[in-house]
């Protein structure tokens, strides 16, 4: 029986994540072999602290799918993604988080909508974050729809996207912000991008990357605007 992509890409930045890593992509790898023909499961642990290097050398000899890549120097989620981003070889890219807050089998809700677009992003309606980082959220999304006419819900949570927008776009920005550069360029390139509810899980614990931290909000802030008066 057919299966449901021809090939698929599955892309996990890491972050100490020692907790959740390994659950992480041993669900990927058992939902990517499920729904592709064939599958490829890139990792790139970006200078974690805690075990999770141990636990993906460990995983590497069971899963031969699994591909991992270690920084030396913590570089950040923009160009971490980037990364594997240009990494990937098969024809659609999903990004899931190595925390496990949305666990890889949250593409089969993704799946269905591939025949009438080029990217689908999970909206996380129900989303389990506290107050705080909730807030962060909602503001940062209302400003892309009022600076670049984005109307989505949810610009950096995990998507499902054909892996030639990668390869037709340029994307030139380092922090978080690349999420959503990825969006409005893809857009303006013409491609169909459209969002769909997902399931969202509450952090087990809090060592992973800080995506609520002023020292990641801020280069976000900065690149957001700096983006906007280019008129890229």
């Amino acid at each position: 029986m057919a299966k449901d992509l021809a090939s698929l890409s599955i892309l996990i930045p890491t972050y100490n994540d020692q907790d959740t890593i390994e659950t992480e992509i041993e669900e990927a790898a058992v939902i990517g072999r499920r729904v592709s023909e064939k599958l490829e499961i890139l990792v790139i642990n970006d200078a974690s602290t805690d075990k999770g290097d141990i636990i993906l050398k460990r995983l590497t000899r069971k899963i031969r799918e699994l591909k991992i890549t270690t920084h030396i120097k913590n570089r950040g989620y923009g160009q971490t993604i980037k990364e594997l981003y240009t990494s990937a070889k098969c024809e659609w890219i999903f990004t899931t988080p190595g925390d496990y807050q949305i666990p890889p089998t949250e593409i089969m809700k993704l799946i269905p909508f591939t025949a009438q677009a080029d990217m689908i992003i999970g909206w996380r309606v129900n989303r389990h974050d506290p107050p705080a980082r909730l807030r962060q959220s909602l503001i940062y999304n209302i400003l892309l729809k009022m600076l670049y006419g984005l109307d989505l819900h949810d610009i950096n949570s995990v998507r499902l996207m054909r892996s030639k927008i990668i390869k037709n776009i340029r994307l030139t920005t380092t922090s978080a912000f690349v999420d959503a550069e990825l969006v409005i360029d893809a857009k303006r390139a013409g491609y169909r991008v459209i969002e769909k509810p997902i399931g969202h899980r509450a952090r087990g614990q809090e060592a992973g990357a800080g995506g609520g931290k002023l020292k990641t909000i801020l280069p976000v802030v900065k690149e957001m605007i700096l983006y906007r008066i280019r008129g890229t």
